[in-house]
């Protein structure tokens, strides 16, 4: 029998040990396991790393343009156009990160939303969920709210830029694409990743 039809109990590793290297708040742990294999081999030195769940959405206006924000990412250690996003506080539910992101990086609010998915941004490390939400029939009610780090101009872009966008690598980030992707298959009436 071939590993894809395979039970999720004839593939799965056992943890035999975990031991915590980096803990920073609730952003970050990073540990260390002993697993072993289904076929009976021992990993000593299996690395994991958990951040919180965090949010992505893609927020269109009536007249079909995206909410997207143009900033420097230091990971990228460059400029790129953005989706909004953030992490979500414990206990809080994605949808409610999802609108609170929106309204303080963009000042977009939206009363039509739809969830999209969520995925795992790293599948060998873990690196927790991201929920991918689309939200129609955006409009501006106030200024965005300037408490995070990012320096960050607000662009709207319709579907054509976003491609071009993409092709001169001015859209860098795998969320943001999943995303727009995610969005796209949405709006052709295809929800299929959904729960």
């Amino acid at each position: 029998m071939d590993s894809l039809h395979k039970t999720k109990k004839e593939v799965k590793w056992e943890i035999l040990e975990t031991k915590e290297l980096l803990h920073i708040d609730s952003r970050l742990t990073i540990s260390v396991q002993k697993v072993k294999l289904p076929d009976g081999r021992i990993i000593n030195d299996y690395y994991h790393v958990e951040f919180p769940h965090s949010v992505i959405t893609v927020a269109r206006t009536i007249d079909d343009r995206v909410v997207m924000s143009r900033q420097y990412l230091h990971g990228y250690e460059d400029v790129s156009i953005v989706l909004p996003a953030g992490t979500t506080e414990k206990g809080e539910d994605p949808l409610e990160t999802a609108k609170r992101e929106l309204l303080e990086e963009t000042g977009y609010a939206s009363d039509d939303w739809k969830y999209l998915g969520a995925m795992k941004p790293h599948t060998n490390y873990g690196c927790g969920k991201v929920y991918f939400f689309y939200a129609a029939n955006a409009k501006i009610i106030s200024e965005p709210d300037r408490v995070d780090l990012e320096d960050m101009e607000i662009v709207l872009l319709h579907e054509s830029e976003i491609i071009n966008a993409i092709k001169n690598k001015n859209i860098i980030s795998i969320g943001t694409i999943t995303a727009l992707s995610l969005a796209k298959i949405y709006l052709q009436g295809e929800n299929y990743y959904a729960k």
